[in-house]
């Protein structure tokens, strides 16, 4: 059961544990007067909020200092950004809703979401996204309106045309994109992710942690036996284990060679 569940806390207890892992991320602290501004609300609104997290050993907090994130407090952070940011690239990028829309929706929707409904959606946004048969102009046809019936020769053209584009990168960018996993990057290496596992326990913890698809990833360190290694992923230092990291595919862009 998800953590904020057991806990109780309400929709707004998860914007305010968000906003301040926000915060943090942008400015190195959460203000009580930055958190008014960013959730339009008044700041003897947010010093109430502040001591209900505190009680529940979500936040650090004393009046007049600026409040800090528990482990757990952090864990659920987490969590709802992830939500937040798998929903909101639904939205955008595959049913092509404007930015602000989907930023709106996906704030709202992303307190009553279903666990299994997520892994799901990631799964989806995944696969669309890295098969030679999706990409942006696949996404942007369903809009196009054509009748299959009556649209047989046409449907063919864009088969064709989608290959030959896919051809033609392969072409273009021959060993100019590297993938590999996550755990065969060396420290100070970087890359974005493009695949993480399979549906199940080992993407679910790995999600929670935020190593989602997109993600920019840095490795900061290995152990001297490869296991464990700290990873920097949207601002954050993670520990990732080797079985881990094996199952995060990256893209590394290759060094470019002297004829470039």
């Amino acid at each position: 059961m998800d953590k904020s569940a057991t806990l109780g806390l309400s929709s707004e207890m998860e914007d305010y544990l968000e906003t301040i892992a926000g915060l943090f991320r942008l400015k190195g602290e959460a203000r009580v007067t930055d958190i008014a501004e960013r959730l339009q609300v008044s700041k003897p609104s947010v010093s109430l909020a502040m001591r209900v997290l505190a009680d529940k050993g979500l936040i650090h907090y004393k009046p007049y200092i600026s409040p800090t994130l528990t482990e757990n407090g952090r864990k659920i952070a987490e969590r709802v950004q992830h939500r937040h940011d798998v929903i909101k690239q639904f939205l955008a990028n595959v049913l092509g809703v404007a930015p602000e829309m989907a930023e709106n929706n996906a704030c709202r929707l992303e307190h009553v979401i279903d666990r299994e409904v997520l892994d799901h959606l990631t799964h989806f946004t995944d696969f669309i996204q890295r098969c030679p048969r999706g990409g942006s102009k696949w996404i942007r046809g369903y809009e196009y309106e054509c009748d299959p019936d009556k649209e047989t020769e046409r449907c063919e053209q864009c088969m064709v045309m989608a290959l030959s584009e896919y051809r033609q990168r392969l072409h273009l960018n021959p060993g100019k994109e590297c993938r590999m996993t996550l755990a065969e990057l060396a420290p100070k290496e970087s890359g974005r992710i493009v695949q993480v596992g399979n549906l199940g326990t080992a993407r679910r913890r790995l999600a929670d942690m935020g190593v989602v698809c997109g993600s920019l990833v840095t490795v900061v360190k290995v152990a001297p036996l490869g296991d464990p290694m700290e990873v920097k992923i949207k601002g954050y230092n993670l520990t990732l284990r080797k079985n881990e990291a094996a199952l995060v595919i990256i893209e590394k862009k290759a060094p470019a060679s002297s004829e470039d």
